[in-house]
């Protein structure tokens, strides 16, 4: 199959996938679809005991290398104008990941015209639910990774040029802690504020506090931010609350700073909450680790690609992924490709081009023979990846 009929394949899937985005979790027909697509190629499908998501295999025998795709979508409304937009009011694909799900499609359909030429067998993960960093979880729960010694991926990118690929050795996306703090105070009269214990004081006392762990706890250098982005407090403009409440993200490239940034956030809303003399419930939602790309497998796909692609250097982002999951496990590697859309992702207004599907199946392809090259000349070290 040459690139444009390739092409074509791979945007009448990712169009029909846009149309109907599913969330985490719940990506019933895109599984169905993607079943289909992977027998219609004769390719064989691996047991998986997931409600969605799906894992084949192409090839056979040791080594076994692994290649990824996230299939869900956002609960934003779609505003970007396109033909095949969203035809689900409150669910879009702003992230991409039908173009990735499609991409590993392409993908699994050059390796499987290549077959009888691999030297082992390449595992097709296609992982629900990466919003909300569950899927990768709920994947590896199921020994989704058995048998299988490394792995590659990547995320489009829509202000990078399509045929474009960056690249970056070790830290390339940012860990992921959510918080959601509750404050119970004391509530009264809005005219009588000295038989209360003000939960909205302590609350507006944290926002700034909080910032600190930033300011005067991290290197000027290192990377770390701690956003809050939904607040709750009280319902009247005469009444002081009992409850105060507030939610955040916390995101950084480095995991001592990342344990420094927990243990001072618990140290301050504690401290600070017991000086207003009120309590506090703090839920602490700790999610996948940095992104961190394995410097071996970084060197052999980048130099496996510099004629396929034009190579930059990526710019780490402060987004999370749980392909970090995977990373912690088995040496790993994941890149931002081109997509040449408009708006950035996570935005209505997202969208990306058809014409960088058949760089995505060509990432695939390359990144499968590195890896199994890779592995088969005992290349990669664990000292290559960081704790």
């Amino acid at each position: 199959m040459d690139d444009l009929a390739l092409t074509a394949w791979m945007t009448a899937l990712r169009h029909q996938i846009h149309a109907q985005p599913e969330l985490a979790l719940h990506e019933v027909k895109t599984t169905a679809l993607i079943k289909k697509a992977l027998t219609d190629l004769g390719i064989r499908l691996v047991d998986y005991p997931g409600a969605t998501g799906v894992v084949a295999e192409i090839g056979h025998g040791e080594p076994k290398v692994a290649l990824r795709a996230d299939i869900d979508a956002l609960p934003l409304q779609e505003k970007s104008g396109l033909p095949f937009a969203s035809k689900i009011d409150g669910r879009m694909h702003a992230c991409g990941h039908d173009f990735h799900t499609a991409a590993l499609l392409g993908g699994a359909r050059i390796l499987k015209a290549h077959e009888a030429e691999l030297p082992g067998t390449v595992r097709l993960i296609f992982q629900p639910g990466e919003e909300g960093h569950v899927g990768a979880k709920e994947m590896l729960s199921h020994d989704v990774l058995h048998g299988v010694q490394a792995i590659a991926g990547f995320h489009n990118m829509p202000e990078l040029p399509v045929g474009t690929l960056a690249v970056k050795s070790g830290p390339l996306m940012a860990s992921n802690d959510n918080f959601d703090v509750q404050i119970n105070g004391t509530g009264a009269h809005a005219a009588m504020p000295e038989r209360s214990a003000d939960p909205i004081v302590t609350l507006g006392q944290l926002i700034t506090a909080l910032q600190t762990i930033r300011s005067r706890n991290i290197a000027p250098d290192a990377a770390l931010v701690l956003t809050i982005g939904e607040i709750r407090a009280g319902h009247t403009f005469n009444v002081i609350p009992d409850t105060a409440s507030f939610k955040g993200t916390i995101r950084t490239f480095n995991a001592a700073n990342r344990q420094l940034a927990k243990d001072r956030f618990y140290e301050i809303v504690q401290a600070t909450v017991k000086a207003y003399q009120q309590t506090v419930a703090i839920k602490w939602d700790q999610g996948p680790s940095c992104v961190n790309n394995d410097a071996t497998l970084t060197d052999l796909i980048t130099a496996a690609c510099q004629g396929a692609f034009k190579i930059v250097p990526a710019h780490p982002a402060n987004a999370d992924d749980d392909f970090a999951l995977y990373q912690e496990q088995i040496p790993g590697f994941y890149g931002f490709l081109g997509s040449g859309g408009t708006g950035t992702l996570h935005q209505p207004n997202y969208s990306c081009s058809d014409a960088g599907l058949i760089y995505g199946a060509r990432f695939h392809w390359l990144a499968a023979q590195t890896l199994l090259a890779a592995v088969a000349k005992n290349k990669l070290l664990a000292t290559d990846r960081a704790s």
